[in-house]
């Protein structure tokens, strides 16, 4: 299973860059600076930076996504590809999550083993109603298929984009003991203005986890 999960994504990173060729390409860079490393309602790392890079050509996108956290004791590295098409998007991510830091040993990155494979299937419903849902599933690499969906949405407020977003898992799995709403937050995001010609994005989290009973607030930056 777990091999078939490395060839699904294979062949959808064959796919995008076979498509690549025909389209002009755009490479971009960038990192996120965040207090807390908070995931789907669960906490996840403490204080990380969270650099990333993507490649796309048309309705395609591949790309690495990462986090360390300041402190050395959490690091994640992670492959997905992608694919858009009018309002929907599937998105295939192979999560990759090294041993701590501080711990005897060291992984293996190419023992597929110890990697989880997750597909998303989203929609987006426009401009008109900017209401987007997510839906989530671990196919290789988690006997239980934890899953997890999305709705958010999005207001502006004088300047200001405010996403009021609620998640939950359906059944028994990583995220819960069965069906529960594990991620009830607003998200305040701005550009603050540093020079006429750079900006620096920022963001204010409050998220609550009803299942866990848990709260978390978060800040963070992008540059």
């Amino acid at each position: 299973m777990k091999k078939f999960g490395l060839f699904i994504v294979l062949v959808a990173v064959s796919h995008a860059t076979s498509g690549i060729k025909a389209q002009e390409v755009t490479v971009s860079a960038g990192a996120d600076i965040v207090s807390s490393y908070i995931w789907r309602g669960l906490y996840a790392g403490p204080a990380s930076v969270q650099p990333g890079i993507s490649l796309s050509a048309g309705n395609f996108s591949v790309g690495v996504w990462g986090s360390t956290s300041f402190e050395s004791s959490w690091r994640e590295f992670d492959l997905y590809a992608g694919y858009s098409i009018g309002n929907f998007s599937v998105l295939v991510t192979d999560y990759f999550f090294p041993h701590d830091l501080h711990a005897d040993g060291s992984s293996d990155y190419f023992d597929y083993s110890e990697h989880l494979f997750e597909a998303t299937l989203g929609y987006s419903l426009g401009e008109s109603l900017p209401l987007s849902l997510a839906w989530n599933t671990n196919f290789a690499g988690d006997d239980d298929y934890s899953s997890y969906f999305e709705a958010s949405y999005t207001l502006p407020v004088r300047g200001v984009n405010v996403d009021l977003i609620l998640g939950a898992t359906p059944w028994e799995g990583a995220y819960s003991n069965g069906f529960a709403l594990i991620n009830a937050s607003v998200k305040a995001s701005k550009d603050i203005t540093i020079t006429d010609s750079f900006s620096l994005p920022v963001f204010t989290q409050a998220i609550v986890n009803p299942d866990t009973k848990d709260v978390f607030l978060v800040f963070g930056m992008s540059f």
